[in-house]
């Protein structure tokens, strides 16, 4: 048994350090007792280092080590961002937003068609980096 949720990403012109790319993928290949859902991840990138893929085993499975992995991924990345997204077996959501050396957790909200439009004038206004 376990927690199992869906993950999926964007890519936001995220480039990674290629050497520091297979040191993540050996870390989560290794027996980590910490080391769920992102067990044995490919970071698939082109030669200038742009980040084109995250492979895994399977994209519906218990990623207790989501937090690690988006930690880890920033320390990776040297430009741009990626997005993680987690949606799990109860339907709630979570994510984070993952630039280099930083973390940012991403919450879920839900508003209805009458306080949208004043929220999303609200969220205009912010100016996030």
């Amino acid at each position: 048994m376990g927690y199992y949720s869906g993950f999926e990403y964007a890519l936001d012109n995220a480039r990674v350090d290629k050497e520091k790319a297979k040191k993540l993928e050996e870390f989560f290949a290794s027996d980590d007792e910490n080391i769920y859902g992102f067990e044995n991840v490919k970071l698939e990138y082109n030669e200038e280092g742009k980040l084109q893929r995250i492979k895994l085993l399977d994209y519906y499975a218990k990623f207790y080590d989501d937090r690690l992995f988006a930690q880890k991924l920033s320390e990776v990345l040297v430009d741009g961002k990626v997005k993680l997204y987690f949606t799990g077996e109860d339907g709630e959501r979570w994510g984070y937003e993952v630039y280099p050396d930083r973390v940012v957790e991403l919450f879920t909200i839900w508003v209805n068609e009458y306080e949208y439009p004043e929220v999303k004038k609200f969220l205009e206004t912010l100016h996030t980096k």
